[in-house]
């Protein structure tokens, strides 16, 4: 296996991602990621405090399997932290940028301004980053060897920020807010994300920039900010 800076697979699963295939992957992805908000946000209306519990277990679980089925390794996130960490800072001012672009609302504070950054911010940014930014690189990288051609890295690259789109417009769509043109600005800002992990090689880029986005938003104002969803 290759140990610089490459996604790392066990050679038992080399050419699969366990014993799905990349699209069975991606399209269980879609499934769960539309049900999740579908279900809990557009039928039952949860909290948004409350929606985040069920939508952090399925995700967080969905995840774990996958990783697992993968033979990823903790060097995925340890590699190229270095540009990881400028891959975030880069887009996370970005993303940024377009929080405090957008109307603000009232924010909490005192401790629960503190628990909305752990909650609102750390927990929901971290579990979004995942599976919608590292899990599509990660299951697109997977099938292919640790060591690629610059036009095979390409073409992989690519198929990650489509397969990221694609999700993220499934997972978006399960909420009412997002339907029609309100459904281009979370591909776009996800597909975005995406390519910093693709550019850097370090999930570390994707997560770091959608915590910040995260972050932004609890202060900007939970209610206005349309990366905090669900809004009623």
């Amino acid at each position: 296996m290759s140990q610089s800076g490459s996604i790392e697979t066990r050679d038992a699963v080399a050419g699969e991602t366990g014993r799905l295939t990349p699209i069975s992957w991606i399209a269980a992805a879609v499934a769960i990621g539309f049900a999740i908000p579908f279900i809990f946000s557009t039928l039952l209306e949860m909290e948004r405090g409350v929606y985040l519990v069920p939508y952090v277990i399925f995700i967080g679980t969905f995840m774990t399997v996958f990783l697992r089925a993968s033979g990823a390794t903790w060097s995925v996130f340890t590699n190229r932290w270095l540009l990881g960490i400028a891959g975030a800072a880069l887009f996370g001012y970005y993303v940024v940028l377009n929080v405090v672009g957008q109307p603000g609302s009232a924010s909490p504070s005192g401790p629960d301004l503190v628990w909305a950054l752990i909650w609102f911010g750390l927990i929901y940014g971290l579990v979004d980053a995942l599976f919608l930014n590292v899990f599509p690189v990660l299951c697109v990288r997977a099938v292919h060897c640790a060591e690629a051609s610059w036009s095979e890295s390409v073409l992989r690259g690519a198929t990650a920020i489509a397969a990221s789109a694609v999700v993220t417009g499934a997972y978006h769509l399960g909420y009412a807010e997002f339907r029609g043109i309100g459904l281009i600005a979370p591909i776009f800002g996800n597909t975005l994300l995406t390519l910093s992990f693709v550019l850097t090689r370090s999930p570390l880029a994707p997560i770091g920039a959608h915590i910040a986005m995260h972050l932004a938003g609890v202060l900007h104002g939970m209610e206005s900010v349309v990366q905090l969803p669900p809004h009623y």
